[in-house]
């Protein structure tokens, strides 16, 4: 008679390139939802531009979100966005935007100016991450981190833009 197959169970303890990771997918999820929920709630003069720029970035940042959960569970973790704080201090960002400005102009620019703000925590949660690869001679881990801090960077030029 055979033996049952066992199921492979991902590691329960984290390392130090996966609890890197987590925190970059988390502070990327957290920026996803309040690039998505500003795209809903802009108004003001720059609504079209502004409305279409959030739109795009959300949704690289969707496709972002997924492609850090892959890896982290190619190095046999699961991906646990929700597991730590990040999400929470991230979205107690978004809310001073409409809560803050009566003015719907002054509420787009906060909303810019908060975006850029997140843009810069998600990019320091990359970095060190990179650095753990680094650490790890992880190639892989390295490569989409460099990909994740140049699209972050693209974001802040191009949400630096509206306000010059």
């Amino acid at each position: 008679m055979h033996e049952p197959a066992t199921l492979h169970q991902p590691k329960a303890t984290e390392s130090p390139i996966s609890k890197n990771l987590q925190k970059v997918l988390a502070n990327t999820y957290g920026l996803y939802l309040a690039t998505h929920n500003y795209h809903w709630n802009v108004e003001g003069l720059h609504f079209v531009s502004m409305h279409k720029l959030f739109s795009e970035q959300y949704n690289e940042l969707f496709q972002a979100i997924d492609v850090i959960a892959e890896r982290i569970r190619a190095l046999d973790f699961y991906a646990l966005p929700f597991e730590g704080k990040e999400i929470l201090d991230t979205l107690q960002k978004t809310s001073n935007a409409m809560n803050k400005e009566a003015d719907a102009n002054a509420r787009a620019m906060r909303m810019v100016h908060n975006l850029i703000e997140m843009n810069d925590s998600v990019i320091e949660s990359c970095q060190s991450a990179k650095k753990e690869g680094q650490n790890s001679k992880d190639d892989e881990t390295i490569d989409l981190m460099v990909r994740r801090i140049t699209a972050h960077q693209k974001s802040i030029w191009m949400l630096r833009s509206i306000i010059k």
